[in-house]
């Protein structure tokens, strides 16, 4: 993407919302270290209602300091009580919306799809129906990323391997 663009992205099954905020926080990173500004759009999905609330607070508890690490805690979260809050700027960057992926019509025209391990709550036969839903709703050039125990194994005609071991897939 070059300096302005928009970039969009769709987290289907975001439970709590860390993979959406993550995915914000590392590029807010990128954005930095290159000194190119997006405009990002995050689209965050779940069909729990009490999850997607959770997720738009951005309330976790002390215990992430151990995986988030003290540069991102400082850059990212607030202190507050015995929790942390994701940082106001960063909750922007995140629309969150109960959405069941499997029977809403999908998010369109975005870059990347990262829905890990989504794919294993769901039935085979339902994963197969996924696959051209999410390949729609990709970009040309799109990407999608899977956990590490999914694969698009049975969809062949709709993406191809960008990177087998971090389970990248680039929209046919």
């Amino acid at each position: 993407k070059a300096h302005g663009d928009e970039l969009r992205i769709w987290v289907p099954g975001c439970a709590t919302g860390e993979e959406a905020y993550s995915i914000a926080m590392l590029l807010a990173d990128a954005a930095g270290a290159t000194a190119r500004s997006l405009r990002v759009q995050i689209f965050a999905t779940d069909l729990d209602p009490v999850a997607i609330q959770v997720a738009r607070a951005g309330r976790y508890p002390e215990s992430i300091a151990a995986d988030v690490g003290v540069a991102r805690l400082d850059r990212f979260f607030v202190k507050e009580d015995r929790s942390y809050r994701v940082r106001q700027e960063l909750r922007n960057l995140v629309v969150f919306a109960v959405h069941n992926v499997l029977s809403d019509p999908p998010f369109t025209h975005v870059d990347l799809i990262s829905c890990r391990n989504l794919l294993i709550y769901i039935e085979p036969s339902a994963q197969r129906g996924l696959m051209p839903v999410l390949h729609y709703s990709l970009n040309p050039g799109g990407i999608l990323l899977l956990g590490s125990s999914e694969s698009v194994s049975d969809s062949g005609e709709f993406f191809s391997v960008l990177d087998r071991r971090w389970k990248l897939f680039l929209r046919n």
